[in-house]
């Protein structure tokens, strides 16, 4: 994946709607941006402020609804084969993921590389915050309007949860009834390819890999909003994603749920984006 390349969009979405009330991820992919002055990016519309509402049990259902909307046109209009997302929370993954599956006839592996599993309805979450609900809504599970917005849903078993350590309980029950593919942080650690080897033998060409930065070690790197002890350390993150370049096509990549604090953690991500000839 190439972030300068003809057929790529490279797209900011700071939602945070789907975080709760607090607003700083809107900050953080406004502050990733500014650093990656460099690129160009389209740019989802997004409320820096907003009073939120609750309807069918999401918080911000309104702002979160447009915005899918805003996003699908907005892809639909630029028609890339790759994509890379800045978010904003979690929420901006299903579009994204939906329309790279679309295009590439099902022939695509999502690794969620997140803390938590994301797989929650608005009937399960315990919160009704929407960011941890979108790897449910990407799997064809969620709110009905919601999903109108995506361009296909995935099945599980396209799916594969990388550093997830932390779960609600019917999370747990929908990866054993689904029987989604989960790599532990150790088993990462002790194994850098192993996610490419889990993609091929599941048969995929193609790629999409969202990095929510709470998989990585809080002890390490504090800037994320939801600190959960246990992370990877970001060279083996870099590590994973190298190995999967090159054995494979990563057709997107998202980044998420970045807490801004002056300069600090926005290396880290470029060291991430390096691996992409920017």
């Amino acid at each position: 994946m190439d972030l300068t390349a003809k057929q790529h969009i490279n797209l900011l979405f700071a939602q945070w709607q789907g975080s709760g009330p607090d607003n700083i991820l809107f900050y953080g992919a406004k502050t990733i941006q500014d650093r990656l002055d460099r690129l160009s990016f389209h740019e989802v519309p997004v409320p820096r402020e907003k009073k939120l509402s609750t309807k069918n049990n999401i918080m911000g259902y309104e702002d979160i609804l447009a915005q899918a909307s805003e996003c699908r046109t907005l892809i639909d209009k630029h028609r890339p084969r790759t994509l890379l997302t800045i978010g904003g929370d979690c929420g901006v993954e299903p579009v994204p993921v939906s329309y790279l599956n679309h295009c590439l006839s099902g022939d695509l592996a999502l690794v969620w590389v997140d803390a938590h599993g994301d797989l929650n309805t608005p009937q399960t979450s315990p919160s009704g915050h929407f960011h941890g609900m979108p790897l449910r809504t990407i799997c064809g599970d969620g709110d009905p309007s919601i999903l109108d917005t995506c361009f296909s849903t995935l099945d599980p078993g396209q799916v594969i949860l990388a550093g997830a350590r932390q779960f609600d309980p019917p999370e747990k029950k929908f990866i054993r009834d689904s029987q989604i593919t989960c790599l532990s942080c150790d088993s990462l650690e002790r194994d850098r390819g192993a996610i490419a080897d889990l993609i091929m033998k599941k048969g995929f060409h193609n790629v999409y890999i969202h990095i929510d930065l709470d998989v990585l070690d809080p002890n390490t790197y504090t800037n994320i909003k939801h600190p959960t002890p246990g992370g990877i350390n970001i060279e083996t993150l870099a590590d994973l994603i190298r190995d999967t370049r090159d054995r494979l096509n990563i057709a997107g990549v998202g980044i998420v749920e970045f807490v801004p604090d002056g300069t600090s953690g926005l290396a880290e991500i470029e060291q991430v984006l390096q691996l992409f000839n920017v």
